[in-house]
């Protein structure tokens, strides 16, 4: 068992009475096995641990001492494929987009893609 386990059973927590609570809310008719619940603990120890280590390193990254919800957030989106939500977005991708075009644009490319057509006619009747 990891660190984690032992400081929650020290501080009195029984996750194997939590584990079969969930299990009940979903199922009535199934029991964990004392070794699965064990290894399930495990399991989401060191999903936690994983979790805060890279959540760690990206705040180091971004040089900060505190690691933040958008931390976490990137790491549980990238590494685990788990999106969550949150009030706010934490991290938005910048997207580009295109600029509306102004009528004045508009004017100014058509009048280019007229004078490239008549230069390129021209071309093709020069080389006859």
């Amino acid at each position: 068992m990891s660190r984690k386990l032992h400081s929650a059973a020290a501080a009195g927590i029984n996750q194997n009475d939590s584990l079969q609570k969930i299990l009940a809310e979903v199922e009535t008719r199934y029991s964990l096995q004392p070794g699965v619940e064990d290894l399930l603990l495990d399991m989401a120890s060191d999903f936690v641990a994983n979790v805060t280590e890279a959540s760690g390193r990206l705040a180091k990254h971004r040089r900060s001492t505190q690691v933040e919800g958008k931390d976490v957030q990137l790491v549980l989106d990238k590494n685990y494929g788990i999106s969550v939500a949150a009030k706010k977005k934490l991290h938005v991708m910048a997207h580009k987009t295109k600029p509306a075009k102004t009528s004045v644009h508009a004017h100014r490319i058509a009048l280019k893609r007229k004078v490239l057509n008549a230069v390129q006619t021209q071309r093709k009747k020069a080389n006859k």
